[in-house]
């Protein structure tokens, strides 16, 4: 089955490879509620210049979807999961500098195995000599809640609830994510990072801007190349690679590992297990209530 409505020119869905969608959360049944997605045109977020514009929506039954697969390019995107849902329900707005940009303003819908995939589409810009143009999708996605989704997203803001599992891939933008029943991979190019509420493990590459980690449930891993760390709340142990950017790390059950830190301050507070720096470039480490072992550097052993 395959469906369509109006969204961006990214490449075909083999970019993913096959399905690794996973959780590791319990779902209860779902009971029959009658859900409705509304739409107003004030309820869009990073809106900007929008001439032409036009709406889109979208719906599949969830019988059989266990999991989304959702490319998307130019525009906010929200994708939530709602208690009591049957359907996977898309609403969208598409914004162009031009009238006859709306037509190929397109997403696209098919299921692959279980996975119900979905890619966004947009003009072909190739031999377009005119001057401002533009052309985008603000979207948001409601699907059952806890389950599984896999996002490769090209720009604008993303907030995300309520999943089961998740991957991003997330090219720049501020990207904002909440209870997540299950692991969360990572990987973000630019753009603040706000995550709270995660039930399994945590994994996130990050290029540049600001990183706030609360509440995770299970082990979390780092990789940071710019922008400060706020880690606060981890059920399990943190391990750390960061090149620049203040790291301030707080109520941690395991231990607490920074295997590499190029420059930046590091402080560490309430850490269960042991607190390790292996190299440390520039900038100061403090620390208070360590219950395990503390292994840094020796010339920071003073500051």
């Amino acid at each position: 089955m395959k469906a369509v409505i109006l969204l961006s020119g990214l490449a075909g869905l083999a970019i993913f490879g096959p399905p690794v969608l996973k959780s590791r959360a319990h779902h209860a049944e779902i009971s029959v509620i009658v859900h409705e997605i509304s739409y107003s045109q004030d309820s869009w977020t990073g809106q900007g210049e929008c001439r032409f514009e036009a709406e889109r929506s979208l719906t599949v039954p969830a019988g059989s979807v266990e999991g989304i697969r959702l490319l998307a390019g130019s525009g906010s995107l929200e994708v939530v999961g709602v208690e009591g849902l049957r359907e996977v329900q898309a609403v969208g707005r598409a914004c162009a500098s031009h009238e006859d940009f709306l037509n190929d303003i397109q997403l696209t819908s098919e299921m692959v195995g279980s996975i119900l995939a979905m890619e966004t589409h947009y003009p072909d810009w190739r031999g377009w000599r005119g001057g401002n143009r533009y052309a985008r999708l603000d979207l948001r996605v409601e699907v059952p809640a806890g389950m599984a989704a896999e996002i490769k997203d090209g720009s604008g803001e993303m907030v995300v609830s309520n999943l089961g599992s998740l991957m991003i891939e997330d090219g720049s933008g501020e990207v904002v994510i909440s209870g997540i029943h299950g692991d969360l991979t990572i990987d973000d190019g630019s753009g603040e990072l706000e995550i709270r509420g995660v039930s399994g493990f945590v994994t996130i590459e990050d290029g540049s801007g600001e990183v706030v980690l609360e509440d995770a449930g299970s082990n979390v891993e780092i990789h940071d190349s710019s922008g400060e760390l706020e880690i606060r709340g981890i059920d399990g142990s943190l391990t750390l690679y960061d090149s620049s950017g203040e790291v301030n790390v707080q109520d941690v059950t395991g231990f607490v590992r920074v295997v590499r830190d190029s420059s930046g301050d590091i402080v560490v507070r309430n850490v269960g297990g042991d607190f390790i720096v292996e190299r440390d470039g520039s900038g100061g480490i403090r620390f208070e209530n360590v219950e395990g072992s503390v292994d840094i550097p020796r010339k920071k052993r003073k500051e």
